[in-house]
């Protein structure tokens, strides 16, 4: 089943909406990841050396975790058009291969710009993993659509 796309615009924006998404973080997710964005750091591919690191084992790109908010964003709150603009992050704790995470995405702030006819929207970002445990968190800055 298709997930369904929603858009907010400026105006029908309120402090305090909020959205999430999940998602079963996988090894091939990490792998795709570590391709597209040539970050071929041994410590998401091989196991032997990540066994000798403070993690114990492979772990994901931290930006995987902040691309799933990302996704909340762009897809569901503000959603469809929105622009991502600037990004306060801090990664928390690792994600590992097989966890489940999920974004939690809420509107802490909005103002109209007059002069250029937009808004501005900063969400607060928090991704926890399956034990409830916060793995990122941060401020996003976007601007919604339009119309």
């Amino acid at each position: 089943m298709a997930e369904e796309i929603k858009k907010f615009t400026g105006p029908e924006l309120k402090v305090g909406m909020t959205a999430s998404r999940t998602k079963t973080i996988t090894k091939e997710d990490i792998e795709y990841f570590g391709k597209v964005s040539t970050d071929t750091n041994p410590m998401h591919f091989d196991e032997d050396y990540a066994a000798t690191t403070q993690f114990g084992r492979c772990i994901a790109h931290g930006v995987i975790s902040l691309s799933l908010c990302g996704a909340v964003l762009g897809m569901q709150l503000p959603g469809l058009g929105t622009i991502h603009m600037g990004q306060e992050v801090t990664f928390m704790k690792p994600v590992y291969p097989g966890d489940v995470i999920t974004a939690h995405c809420e509107i802490i702030d909005i103002q109209y710009k007059e002069k250029k006819d937009f808004y501005i929207v900063k969400v607060k970002q928090q991704v926890t993993n399956q034990n409830g445990e916060v793995v990122t968190e941060g401020i996003a800055t976007c601007m919604p659509p339009r119309n």
